[in-house]
């Protein structure tokens, strides 16, 4: 990707990414960097995280070890990171956990687990985004969501229903939080090639794969195209937008 297009500028910004040691997350702090803002890395291993401080591009990023699911660490993380990096303009959650689990297999613990994995730190995160002691004027929300929250698949309702609830969450929030000058958005992705999907294919087995990347008539997608959806959604080039689902997904919500 080019650097510095005006278009998606965030130079004299400072970003929160949860979920940033690896695929989604990771890419969009590297584009994040790539376009001037200073980013604030979270997820729980510190060892992933300083190999993705490693590719971002400039200085004064800052990498924090936070379990998305414990509020007071969330809280904690925000306040670290506008503290050092100045007030947040924007946070995207992609901290987040997938579930291939068949209805006959399932269990009551394993659906709690996903929910709040996915859809409490959310809600958190918004929380602890809120406060005007770490966020920025004319902020910006992006929360990961799914294609499959739009779609049926099986053996995932669980995790569909989970990433349903946070394109619900962005609708809501972005009518709640537009008075204090915050958009809130999220991105409903298709399946792209990241450490998480290599698991997911090697649990279907190779025929069944080929299968889901025929669903997508574009082909699998990789980490950064949905980055570039989220450093839109981040700018000021979507002023205009709140409440919305931007759908990347390679065709796949088409059929």
């Amino acid at each position: 990707m080019n650097k510095q297009h005006d278009f998606l500028a965030l130079g004299n910004h400072a970003i929160l990414i949860t979920g940033a040691s690896s695929g989604i997350g990771r890419a969009t702090a590297i584009a994040a960097s790539q376009q001037g803002a200073k980013v604030a890395i979270v997820a729980r291993r510190m060892d992933q995280l300083e190999e993705t401080l490693s590719l971002l591009d400039g200085e004064g990023h800052l990498a924090i070890v936070c379990d998305v699911t414990d509020p007071k660490s969330l809280s904690s993380t925000f306040q670290q990171a506008s503290a050092e990096l100045g007030l947040l303009s924007g946070v995207v959650h992609a901290a987040g956990v997938h579930a291939v689990t068949p209805l006959r297999v399932m269990r009551a613990e394993q659906v709690a687990k996903v929910f709040e994995t996915n859809v409490t730190s959310a809600l958190m995160v918004a929380k602890a985004f809120r406060s005007p002691k770490v966020r920025a004027p004319h902020s910006s929300i992006v929360l990961l969501s799914s294609a499959v929250a739009l779609t049926g698949e099986a053996g995932v309702s669980a995790y569909a229903a989970s990433k349903a609830a946070i394109a619900s969450i962005g609708r809501s929030l972005a009518l709640e939080l537009a008075g204090e000058d915050i958009r809130v958005n999220s991105i409903a992705a298709g399946i792209v090639e990241t450490p998480l999907t290599d698991g997911i294919r090697a649990k279907v087995g190779s025929e069944a794969w080929e299968s889901i990347r025929q669903t997508h008539p574009l082909g699998l997608g990789v980490s950064v195209d949905v980055a570039n959806a989220a450093l839109y959604l981040l700018s000021q080039a979507s002023r205009w937008v709140t409440g919305s689902t931007l759908v990347v997904d390679g065709g796949y919500t088409a059929h």
